[in-house]
C-alpha cells in the first residue's frame, strides 16, 4: 500500500468511485476567462480611442469651419475697409482745408458708384466745423447712391434727408455726440464701429428684422496735418447675416462674431442678434456642445474673433454600448464547447495584438503589425492598430524632422547639428567645426531679396557638401553655415581656402550677377568633454576676428590670441589713463593721385600698443569702442595728434600741402562737446580747415540724425572737408548730397573681380562717374595688387590708398620717406611701399 496516499486525480468519493477534473475545466475555463478579459480590455481601449478620436474630429471640424467662415466674413467686409481707407487717402491727397472740399470728393463718388463695393450702403463725412454730408442707397440692391443727408449751412443741430420722388425731411442730430465721430477723432488708425441699429434710414432693414449696421471709421487730416473730420462708410450686416444663417443647421448650432468693441453678433435659429458689451454669449443649453473660436486674419479686422458651436450630432461623444458587450459575453458562454478549437485561431493573434498594443503605447513604431487570423474581429482590430501605428509613426517622423531641421529650407538647425556632433564623437579621429558667414547679407537681402539670399545659402551648402565629403552641414541662421567635418588628420587649410574661393566666385542668380562676401573660421574638438556649443562659441570668436581683420582665409581658433584680444577690446578700464601712458600712437599711410603717382594726402589711424598683446590696429578696436563709448577719448586723441603732425609737416615743408584724413565715428558726432573741442585744437595748432578731411566710413544712409547733420554742418563752417562712404540705395545717395561730401570713398568690396571686363568693372565705372557728376573726387582704399590698379584708373577713380602704395608707418618714418621720395610712381618700387 502507498504510504504517501492516493494522487489528487485518483482520490475516492463517498461511494468508492474515483474523482476526476475534466480537461475542459483545466484548459477551457482559464482560456475563456482570458478571452473575456482580453476582449473587455480591447473594448475599453478601442472605446477610449474612439472617444478621443471623436472629440478630436469634432474640435478640428469646428476649427476648420470657424476659419473658413472667418475668411468668408473677411471677404465680405475687407473690400469695404479697403475702399474706405483709399477714399480717406484721396481726400488727404486733395489737401482740403475745409469740410466742403471733402464733401465734394464724397459727392463725386455718386458718379462712379459701379466701382464701389456692393456691401456699402452709404458714405458719410462729418467735419470738425459741425457740418455733415452723406450719400446713401435707398435699398441694398441699388447700384447707385440716390439719397443725401446733410446739415444746413450754419446749423449743425439737424439733418436734411433728401431722396428722389420724396419730400425732404429733417431730424435733430448732434454727431459730436455720435460714437462713430468720437471714435474716429480719438483713434489715428481706421477702425470698425460697434454694430448698431440704423436711425437715419432703414437701408439695411430686411423684412421684420432689425436694421443692423457696421461703420468703417477713418480720421482724415487736412493741410498741415490738422484733423479735417471723420469719414465713415456704412456696411449692412444683412448680407453677412443671410450668409451665416445659411450655415446654421444640423452641423452648426450657432455662429458668434466677437467684435473689437466688445459687442457680439450672434447668428442662430434664423436671426441675427447683437449681444451688448460684456454680456454672456455661451448659454447653458450648449455647454456640452463643441465650441471653437478663431481670430479673423484680415488686418482691417484685427481684434475680431469668430466662434462656431457645433450641433449635438457632431458634439456628442461615442458612448460604450453595453448591450453589445453583454451579447458578446453570452455568446462566449454559450460557446464553451468550441473554446478549444477557437483558441487555435485566437491565442496567437491575441499575443501579437497584445505586443502591438504595448509597442504602440510605448511609441515603438518602427515595426509594422502583422497579425494573420481568420477571426474577423481580430483582423479588424489589427488593421485599426496598424493604422494608428502608421499615423503615429508619420507624426513622430515629422516632429523629429522639424526638431532637427529648419522648416523653411529643410537644412539642419542647431539641434540637428548638435545631434550629429554627438554621433560623430562616438567615432575616432578629428572633428572640425567650420563656420562660414555671408558678410554682405544685408546688401543682398536689401537689394535682391531674402529669397535670393536663401538660394545663395543653398548654393554654398551644396559646395561644402560636395567638396568636404563626409561632412554634416546645417544653418545657424539665415547668413551663417556650420559644417562638422570628421577626418583623421583635421581639415586642410588649402582645401578650405579653395572652397571659400568658389563661394566668392560671381554667379548668375535669376539674371543678376551676384558676388558673396565670405568669411570663415574653424574650431577643433580638443578633448572628449567638448560639446557642440563650446565649439560653436570658439568658432564665433574666431569668426569675429576674421570679420574685423577682413581675412580672406579661414581663421583658426587660437585661445591664447583671440580670447586675449576679445578681453582687450571689451576693456572696462580707464582709456584716458592708457592714452596718457603712451599706449596709443598714430600711424600714417600715403594717399596717391593715381594718374601722376604723387602723394596728395595721408590717412592717420590709431594703434593701441597693448602691454600684453602688442600692437592692435584701429580697425580691430574701432567698432567695439563705438559701442562702449571709448571712441570719444581715442578719437579726440587721434584728431589732436593729427593736427600736431600737420603742424610739424608745414614747418618742415613750408609751401607744400598734405591734407590729413581722419576717420570719424558717428558716436563722436553725437557728442555735444565735439565741435567745441575740435575748434580749440584747430586754434591751438593753427590748422586751416582745408588741410583736414574727416572721413565717415558708415553707410551714408545712416546720416539721418539731426545732431549728426548739425555737427557735419559745423565742421564745414570751420573749413574742414568731408568724405563719405559710397551708399548703394537712394536714401544713401541723397545723404551724399545733403552732407556736401567732397570725396566719395570706394571700399574694397567694389573692387572685386575688376581685373577683367564685366559687370563689376561697369559698376565701379558708374560709381566714379557719379562722383564726377556730383563734383566729388573718388578715393579707392585697400589697393593691394597691381592687377586692379589699371582698371581703377581706367574707371576714372581720382585717388588710391593701400598696401600697394605703402603701409601705415610712424610719423617720423613717413616724414623721412616723404622727404626722400615725395613723388611716387604709380608702379612698384616707390620708397613708401612695403
Amino acid at each position: 500500500m502507498d504510504v504517501v496516499g492516493p494522487k489528487i486525480s485518483e482520490q475516492l468519493g463517498p461511494d468508492g468511485k474515483k474523482l476526476g477534473i475534466p480537461v475542459i475545466v483545466i484548459i477551457g475555463f482559464p482560456l475563456l476567462v482570458l478571452l473575456i478579459v482580453l476582449f473587455l480590455g480591447f473594448g475599453f481601449a478601442l472605446q477610449h480611442q474612439q472617444v478621443d478620436l471623436t472629440k478630436t474630429y469634432s474640435e478640428r471640424t469646428a476649427e476648420f469651419l470657424a476659419r473658413d467662415l472667418a475668411d468668408q466674413v473677411g471677404q465680405l467686409l475687407t473690400p469695404a475697409a479697403e475702399y474706405t481707407d483709399t477714399l480717406a487717402e484721396t481726400i488727404e491727397r486733395a489737401k482740403c482745408s475745409n469740410a466742403d472740399c471733402a464733401f465734394s470728393v464724397i459727392r463725386a463718388q455718386r458718379d462712379v458708384a459701379s466701382t464701389i463695393p456692393a456691401q456699402i450702403a452709404y458714405l458719410l463725412f462729418g467735419g470738425t466745423n459741425g457740418q455733415l454730408y452723406s450719400v446713401y442707397k435707398r435699398d441694398q440692391s441699388d447700384s447707385g447712391f440716390l439719397g443725401t443727408v446733410e446739415s444746413p449751412k450754419g446749423d449743425s443741430s439737424q439733418l436734411i434727408i433728401s431722396e428722389p420722388g420724396k419730400a425732404a425731411r429733417t431730424m435733430p442730430y448732434d454727431y459730436y455726440q455720435a460714437g462713430w465721430y468720437q471714435a474716429g477723432m480719438v483713434r489715428a488708425e481706421p477702425i470698425w464701429s460697434a454694430p448698431y441699429r440704423g436711425k437715419i434710414t432703414n437701408i439695411c432693414k430686411l423684412g421684420e428684422g432689425d436694421s443692423w449696421n457696421l461703420q468703417r471709421v477713418v480720421r482724415v487730416n487736412g493741410i498741415e496735418g490738422k484733423p479735417l473730420g471723420v469719414l465713415a462708410v456704412n456696411v449692412c450686416l444683412t448680407r453677412a447675416s443671410l450668409f451665416l444663417q445659411s450655415m446654421i443647421g444640423k452641423t452648426v448650432e450657432k455662429i458668434t462674431i466677437h467684435t473689437r468693441s466688445g459687442e457680439s453678433l450672434l447668428v442662430g435659429k434664423g436671426q441675427l442678434t447683437i449681444v451688448p458689451n460684456n454680456a454672456p454669449v455661451k448659454s447653458a443649453d450648449v455647454d456640452q456642445l463643441v465650441y471653437k473660436e478663431v481670430s479673423l486674419t484680415d488686418p482691417s479686422l484685427k481684434g475680431w474673433r469668430l466662434a462656431v458651436t457645433l450641433g449635438p450630432e457632431l458634439s456628442q461623444q461615442a458612448i460604450w454600448d453595453w448591450k453589445h458587450t453583454l451579447g458578446l459575453l453570452a455568446g462566449l458562454l454559450s460557446s464553451i464547447a468550441l473554446a478549444a478549437v477557437a483558441a487555435a485561431y485566437v491565442v496567437d493573434p491575441v499575443k501579437r495584438l497584445s505586443r502591438a498594443v504595448v509597442g504602440v503605447g510605448a511609441l515603438q513604431l518602427d515595426t509594422p503589425i502583422a497579425v494573420t487570423t481568420r477571426v474577423r474581429e481580430l483582423a479588424f482590430l489589427a488593421s485599426v492598430i496598424e493604422k494608428m501605428r502608421g499615423v503615429l509613426h508619420g507624426n513622430q517622423t515629422r516632429l523629429e524632422f522639424l526638431a532637427y531641421h529648419n522648416p523653411a529650407n529643410g537644412f539642419l538647425n542647431h539641434a540637428g547639428l548638435t545631434r550629429a556632433y554627438v554621433e560623430l564623437t562616438t567615432k575616432p579621429g578629428h572633428i572640425d567645426l567650420v563656420l562660414i558667414k555671408i558678410r554682405n547679407y544685408h546688401h543682398i537681402g536689401g537689394i535682391i531679396g531674402d529669397v535670393a539670399l536663401a538660394r545663395i545659402m543653398a548654393r554654398n551648402i551644396a559646395i561644402v557638401e560636395k567638396e568636404l565629403e563626409g561632412s554634416v552641414v546645417g544653418c545657424i541662421n539665415d547668413n551663417e553655415i556650420a559644417c562638422l567635418y570628421p577626418s583623421e588628420d583635421g581639415i586642410d587649410s588649402q582645401h578650405i581656402r579653395q572652397v571659400l574661393e568658389w563661394m566668392r566666385a560671381p554667379h548668375d542668380d535669376d539674371g543678376i550677377n551676384v558676388s558673396a562676401d565670405i568669411c570663415a573660421s574653424v574650431s577643433t574638438k580638443q578633448n572628449e568633454s567638448d560639446r557642440f556649443d563650446m565649439l560653436l562659441r570658439r568658432a564665433n570668436a574666431a569668426l569675429y576676428h576674421a570679420e574685423e581683420s577682413r581675412s580672406e582665409d579661414a581663421v583658426w581658433y587660437n585661445p591664447e590670441v583671440i580670447q586675449d584680444l576679445r578681453e582687450a577690446l571689451e576693456f572696462r578700464g580707464d582709456i584716458a589713463r592708457s592714452i596718457a601712458n603712451g599706449e596709443f600712437v598714430l600711424e600714417f599711410q600715403p594717399i596717391v593721385m593715381l594718374k601722376t603717382g604723387t602723394i596728395e594726402g595721408v590717412q592717420a589711424s590709431a594703434v593701441w600698443q597693448h602691454p600684453q598683446l602688442g600692437p592692435i590696429k584701429q580697425n580691430k578696436f574701432f567698432s567695439v569702442f563705438e559701442k562702449n563709448g571709448y571712441i570719444r577719448d581715442v578719437g579726440l586723441f587721434a584728431i589732436s595728434r593729427s593736427f600736431e603732425f600737420l603742424h610739424r609737416f608745414k614747418m618742415r615743408h613750408p609751401g607744400r600741402k598734405l591734407p590729413v584724413c581722419i576717420i570719424l565715428s558717428l558716436v563722436q558726432l553725437i557728442d555735444p562737446l565735439f565741435i567745441e573741442r575740435v575748434t580749440e585744437l584747430q586754434r591751438e595748432w593753427s590748422i586751416k580747415g582745408g588741410e583736414v578731411v574727416f572721413v565717415i566710413l558708415k553707410n551714408a544712409a545712416a546720416l539721418d540724425d539731426p545732431q549728426i547733420m548739425r555737427a557735419l554742418g559745423a565742421l564745414r563752417e570751420l573749413g574742414f572737408r568731408l568724405a563719405v562712404d559710397y551708399a548703394v540705395d537712394s536714401a544713401g545717395l541723397s545723404r551724399l548730397s545733403s552732407v556736401r561730401s567732397e570725396t566719395l570713398v570706394i571700399r574694397p568690396a567694389l573692387q572685386r573681380n575688376i581685373e577683367h571686363p564685366g559687370p563689376e568693372r561697369t559698376i565701379l565705372r558708374s560709381v566714379c562717374r557719379l562722383a564726377a557728376e556730383l563734383e566729388m573726387s573718388s578715393l579707392a582704399v585697400g589697393i593691394e595688387r597691381h592687377a586692379v590698379l589699371a582698371p581703377i584708373i581706367d574707371c576714372g577713380c581720382t585717388y588710391g590708398m593701400g598696401p600697394w602704395f605703402g603701409n601705415a608707418v610712424s610719423e617720423q618714418a613717413f616724414l623721412n620717406a616723404y622727404s626722400e621720395d615725395s613723388a611716387l610712381p604709380a608702379v612698384p618700387g616707390n620708397g613708401l611701399r612695403a
